[in-house]
């Protein structure tokens, strides 16, 4: 995937073809289904089991630019599994052919429908997924719409201004992404609106009011301080949150759960996380923490 391709066009015929490419068969978990269906008008896959007690709102990566869903089914549906969810995976629309606010609007107004159902809600997503996961949150809490019961953003990225140091200071470290091609993305995405809007940039805005979050990050990635300033973000606005983090990790290696020993090893602390926010009776008062993830153990760390 990696290419340092400064072309507009070139990057997103690279960027489609390598990520619409299947990576591994889709093999759904015994007991979770998959149909085909819209919600919002929004085209997308549901994953769920037979009598499913949560929904789950998963926002695919990317750069804006592709993503295949299928990608997502085993990811998603061990979710769903474990958690006993359905997970929405919405087709959302994408740059070049509809810039920003596109992604932004379809991510929300899909969320705007699911709340209408009764069972608790958990926004997910990864890379893009992960800047739309926590975009949508602050547009329903700008709306004053209900918040969800906690969310979980896999290396998100946040910043759309492209300030962060480890944008450069990884670039050779990251093994799939490169900050020229974080560059370029951005301002295919943009075409140019404000980089700094908070729909843009979240860590921009005032986190105050969002639900417990969790976060996922390789100290290795390009987007690794976009991770943290978000997390930060949170602390400051005094919202529970924690992080996962492993060395030598590619980004987005959660969601690599049929490639990755280390991604099947620490998806049970996610979703011991994610249930703990959804089954406390007062998750707003959940401790901040940092999880540093090892190939031998995983620890909590107060922050």
């Amino acid at each position: 995937m990696k290419r340092d391709i400064r072309d507009p066009d070139k990057l997103v015929r690279h960027l489609r073809r390598v990520m619409n490419a299947p990576l591994a068969p889709s093999l759904l978990p015994r007991g979770v289904r998959l149909k085909r269906g819209k919600v919002a008008g929004i085209a997308g896959h549901w994953l769920g089991t037979a009598d499913p007690q949560i929904t789950i709102l998963y926002l695919h990566g990317g750069a804006f630019i592709g993503g295949r869903l299928d990608t997502y089914h085993r990811f998603c549906g061990r979710l769903a599994h474990a958690l006993n969810a359905r997970v929405f995976l919405p087709d959302y629309r994408l740059a070049p052919e509809h810039p920003f606010p596109a992604a932004t609007d379809d991510a929300f107004n899909v969320y705007r429908e699911l709340i209408a159902d009764p069972r608790p809600v958990v926004i997910a997503g990864d890379s893009a997924g992960g800047n739309l996961t926590l975009v949508t949150l602050l547009r329903a809490r700008d709306q004053l719409l209900k918040m969800p019961a906690c969310a979980l953003a896999i290396s998100p990225a946040s910043d759309a201004r492209g300030t962060l140091m480890s944008r450069q200071a990884n670039s050779d470290s990251d093994t799939m992404l490169s900050h020229g091609m974080i560059e370029v993305a951005t301002d295919i995405y943009l075409a140019g609106a404000d980089p700094a809007h908070p729909y843009a940039s979240p860590i921009t805005a005032d986190f105050t009011g969002l639900p417990p979050l969790l976060f996922t990050v390789s100290s290795e990635e390009c987007l690794r301080d976009d991770t943290h300033a978000a997390a930060q973000c949170a602390r400051d606005a005094g919202v529970p949150v924690q992080v996962l983090e492993r060395d030598d990790m590619p980004h987005v290696w959660p969601v690599f759960t049929f490639l990755l020993p280390e991604a099947k090893q620490d998806f049970p602390t996610i979703v011991r996380i994610l249930g703990k926010y959804l089954t406390s009776n007062n998750v707003g008062k959940a401790p901040s923490q940092t999880v540093n993830a090892s190939d031998s153990a995983i620890v909590e760390v107060a922050s």
